[in-house]
C-alpha cells in the first residue's frame, strides 16, 4: 500500500508540473547559473534520462530480425529511423565510459541491416512505406557518431559503418536532393531534404575524399541561396509543391518546424564547414526571422506552417531539433542560447516516465508516447553537446523577441501577423500556401494561436480536419469525439462542415486605435476543398481586438445556422465553472474567462473526461460554442485573465 501511495503522490506532482508548464518559464531575469556549463548539464541530464529509458525498449531477442530493434509504445511497432539514436548512444558511451551504451549502439546498427538496401539507402519504415529519403538524416547521425566517437569502435565495426556512409553518399548522388525545372529531383521535393543533403554530402565527401560529393553539396547550396529564401522576411521555403509561382497573396510554402529543426541547422553546419559566408548570412537572417515565432516559454509557434500536421508545442514530431544549429550561430546572438535553454526546459516538462510525449496533454489524456520524439530530439541534443563551447560573453542574458510587448509585426511572405500586447501573444494568419493535401493548416484570417503570460496557451491550431497525412509518422486518435482545435466560424450543411479556415479568398485589414490592435477579417465559409454550401457564397466578417485587458471577437452579422467555435485549451484536471454568459477555467491561481456579451454560450459534447483531445499539437480543449440569440444576429465575446 505504501508503494502505491508514493506512486500516486509522484503522479500528482508530475501532473501539477505539467499543468503549470506555461507559468514556470515566465521568470525572465538572468540567473547566476546562466552559463554554458549549466546549459550543457541540463541538456545532458535530459539526454541521459531519455536514452536510459530508450534502452529499456530495445530487444535482446537473439534473432536478427528483432535483436537491437526498439518497440514504440505509442505505435506498437518498430520505427525504421531508430538508427538515428546511434549518435546519442555513442555520445553517452564516450562521456560516461559505460560500455552498455556502446553495446546498444552496435546492436542498433546491426538491426538497421534489416532495412538497409543495396543502393545504400535505409528505409524510413519496416514494411509500411517505400520512402527512403530519410537516408540523409540517418547518414548525418551515423557520420557524427563515427566522426566524434569512432575511436570507441573496433576496426571492423568502424570500417563497416564508414562503408555504409559511403554507400549513403552514393545514394544521395543518384537521387538528386534539389528540385529545379531541369532536374526531376526527389519524389516529394520538400526542402528539408535538400538543405540537409548539403551537410551530409560535404561531411561524407571529406571523410572519403570524394570531390564529387562535395561538388554536389555546393551545387545544392547554390540553388538554395539563389531561389529558396523569401524576399521580405528571409524564410526558407519549399515545404510544399508550388515553389515556382507565388500564391495570390504572394506566399510560398514555408514550414517553421522543419526549417528550425532540420533545414537551417544543417545548412549552418554545411556553411561553417566550407566557410560559405553568403550562405551563413542568409541562414542567420532566416534564423532571426524564425525566432520571432518562439513563445516566451520556449515553445515554437508553427500553428500556420504548411506541414503543421507534424507540429507539437515544443517543436516537430519527427524532425530533430534546433539546438545545435542555433548554438553554432550563437556567437553574436545570446538570444539563441536563451531559446535553447527555454526549449530544453519545455522538453523536460513534456517528458514523463523517461520518454518525450507528443504534446503537453498526452499523459493526462491517456495517449501513449511515440518513441520517435525521444530518439529524434536526443539526436539533436547530442549534436548540440558535440559543439565547441562558446565564449562566456555569449551567455549574457538576452530575452526572446516575443517577450517584448511590441504591438504588431507583419510577415508578408506568409501573410501572418504576430500580436504582442500586455501579457497576450497571438498569431493571426491569412497564409494561403497549401501543402499537397487540403486542410493541413488554418487560413481565412484565423487566430491560430493565443497565449497569455499567466495561463500559457489558450488556443493552438490543429489541422482543419484531423487525418493521417503521414500515417507512419502520426498517431491514431481513438477518442469517440474529435474536433478541430482552431477558433473559427462554422456551419454544418448536409453533414459537411463549412468554416473560414480553408478560405483562400480572405481580406484582412489592420489598424491601431488608442493602444488597441484591431483586425477586420472578411472571409467566407467553405469546406476543406474550398466549396461553398450548395454552391452559394456565405460571407462572414470577424473583428478581433487585442488590448492589455484581453481579446475580443465580434461577428457583426452571423449567417443563419452559423456559430463561433472556441476550442479553449484546458487539461482534464482544470476546473471549469460554467455560468449563463461566462465560462471560467481555473489555471493554477488564475482564472481564464470567456464572457459572452451577445449570443448564447454553450459547451459542445465532449469525451468522458469532459474534453476533446487533438494529437496535433497535443492539447485537450473545452469546445465552447457561441450561437446568435433569437433576437440578435451578431456575436460578441471577450477573453480575459484575472
Amino acid at each position: 500500500m505504501k508503494n502505491g501511495v508514493n506512486k500516486w503522490v509522484l503522479y500528482t506532482l508530475l501532473l501539477l508540473s505539467s499543468l503549470s508548464f506555461s507559468v514556470q518559464a515566465q521568470d525572465n531575469r538572468p540567473h547566476p547559473n546562466d552559463d554554458d556549463a549549466s546549459l550543457r548539464a541540463e541538456a545532458e541530464s535530459l539526454l541521459t534520462e531519455w536514452m536510459d529509458t530508450f534502452l529499456t525498449y530495445q530487444s535482446q531477442d537473439p534473432r536478427p530480425a528483432l535483436h537491437g530493434s526498439v518497440l514504440c509504445p505509442g505505435c506498437v511497432r518498430v520505427h525504421g529511423r531508430i538508427g538515428d539514436a546511434v549518435l546519442p548512444l555513442m555520445y553517452l558511451a564516450d562521456r560516461t565510459k559505460n560500455t552498455r551504451y556502446l553495446s546498444a549502439a552496435k546492436s542498433l546498427m546491426a538491426w538497421m541491416e534489416n532495412i538497409h538496401r543495396a543502393d545504400g539507402a535505409w528505409m524510413n519504415d519496416v514494411n509500411v512505406s517505400d520512402w527512403d529519403g530519410t537516408t540523409v538524416f540517418a547518414a548525418i547521425a551515423l557520420y557524427e557518431a563515427v566522426h566524434y566517437h569512432g575511436h570507441l569502435l573496433d576496426d571492423s565495426t568502424r570500417n563497416h559503418w564508414k562503408q555504409q556512409l559511403l554507400e549513403a553518399g552514393e545514394f544521395i548522388m543518384n537521387h538528386p536532393f534539389i528540385y529545379s525545372r531541369n532536374r526531376k529531383g526527389m519524389r516529394n521535393n520538400n526542402v528539408n531534404y535538400s538543405a540537409s543533403a548539403t551537410y551530409a554530402l560535404q561531411a561524407i565527401g571529406e571523410m572519403w575524399n570524394r570531390q564529387d560529393f562535395k561538388d554536389e553539396a555546393r551545387t545544392i547550396a547554390k540553388a538554395l541561396k539563389e531561389r529558396y529564401f523569401t524576399r521580405h522576411d528571409g524564410f526558407l521555403y519549399g515545404e510544399g509543391p508550388n515553389i515556382w509561382t507565388a500564391t495570390p497573396n504572394g506566399c510560398f510554402p514555408v514550414d517553421l518546424g522543419y526549417n528550425v529543426e532540420e533545414s537551417l541547422p544543417h545548412l549552418a553546419y554545411y556553411a561553417r564547414m566550407v566557410q560559405d559566408k553568403e550562405l551563413l548570412k542568409l541562414v542567420e537572417r532566416s534564423m532571426n526571422t524564425h525566432l520571432e515565432f518562439m513563445l516566451p516559454d520556449g515553445a515554437w509557434d508553427n500553428s500556420w506552417g504548411t506541414r503543421s500536421f507534424k507540429w507539437t508545442y515544443w517543436g516537430g514530431r519527427t524532425s530533430d531539433g534546433f539546438m545545435g544549429g542555433y548554438y553554432a550561430m550563437a556567437a553574436h546572438h545570446p538570444e539563441y542560447v536563451t531559446a535553447i535553454r527555454r526549449n530544453i526546459s519545455l522538453l523536460r516538462q513534456a517528458t514523463h516516465d523517461g520518454l518525450l510525449h507528443g504534446g503537453m496533454h498526452y499523459r493526462e489524456s491517456g495517449m501513449y508516447p511515440c518513441i520517435h520524439h525521444t530518439f529524434g530530439h536526443a539526436k539533436a541534443l547530442a549534436s548540440f553537446l558535440e559543439l565547441e563551447t562558446l565564449p562566456s560573453t555569449t551567455h549574457r542574458f538576452a530575452g526572446l523577441p516575443r517577450e517584448q510587448a511590441y504591438g504588431v509585426k507583419h510577415f508578408p511572405d506568409i501573410r501572418t501577423w504576430l500580436i504582442a500586447q500586455g501579457d497576450w501573444r497571438a498569431t493571426l494568419t491569412g497564409y494561403d500556401a497549401e501543402y499537397k493535401v487540403k486542410g493541413t493548416h488554418p487560413m481565412g484570417g484565423a487566430m491560430s494561436l493565443l497565449w497569455n503570460r499567466q495561463t500559457g496557451p489558450v488556443f493552438a491550431a490543429t489541422m482543419n480536419r484531423y487525418h493521417l497525412i503521414e500515417a507512419p509518422n502520426m498517431q491514431v486518435c481513438y477518442n469517440e469525439r474529435q474536433m478541430g482545435g482552431t477558433p473559427r466560424m462554422e456551419m454544418m450543411c448536409e453533414g459537411v462542415a463549412y468554416s473560414n479556415l480553408d478560405d483562400l479568398n480572405t481580406e484582412i485589414a489592420y489598424r491601431e486605435e488608442n493602444g488597441r490592435h484591431c483586425f477586420q477579417v472578411t472571409t467566407h465559409l467553405v469546406d476543406i476543398n474550398q466549396k461553398a454550401p450548395q454552391g452559394k457564397d456565405v460571407p462572414v466578417v470577424i473583428n478581433y481586438v487585442y488590448s492589455d485587458k484581453g481579446v475580443s471577437m465580434e461577428i457583426p452579422v452571423c449567417p443563419d445556422s452559423a456559430y463561433l467555435v472556441l476550442p479553449v485549451i484546458a487539461s482534464p484536471q482544470e476546473e471549469v465553472n460554467r455560468q449563463t454568459d461566462e465560462i471560467r477555467i481555473r489555471k493554477g491561481d488564475t482564472y481564464l474567462s470567456i464572457a459572452c456579451q451577445s449570443g448564447v454560450l454553450s459547451i459542445a459534447p465532449t469525451n468522458p473526461d469532459g474534453r476533446i483531445f487533438n494529437p496535433v499539437p497535443g492539447f485537450a480543449f473545452l469546445p465552447v460554442l457561441v450561437k446568435p440569440d433569437a433576437t440578435h444576429k451578431n456575436i460578441r465575446i471577450s477573453l480575459s485573465v484575472y
